[in-house]
């Protein structure tokens, strides 16, 4: 998740699109597990970021 600082920021910087595909066994196992893709989206957006 971002914070407001980098929501807020998010479209200042060039716009960029990125695609993610998750594929979970079913519907109940991604529920379970949001939390930890969330973080790990934002991780690796962050070190993205990094490389700008």
């Amino acid at each position: 998740m971002l914070s407001r600082r980098e929501a807020a920021a998010y479209g200042q910087v060039g716009a960029s699109t990125v695609n993610v595909t998750i594929n979970a066994r079913d519907a109940e196992s991604f529920r379970q597990s949001r939390t930890q893709v969330a973080s790990d989206i934002a991780r690796a957006v962050s070190l993205g970021r990094r490389g700008m």
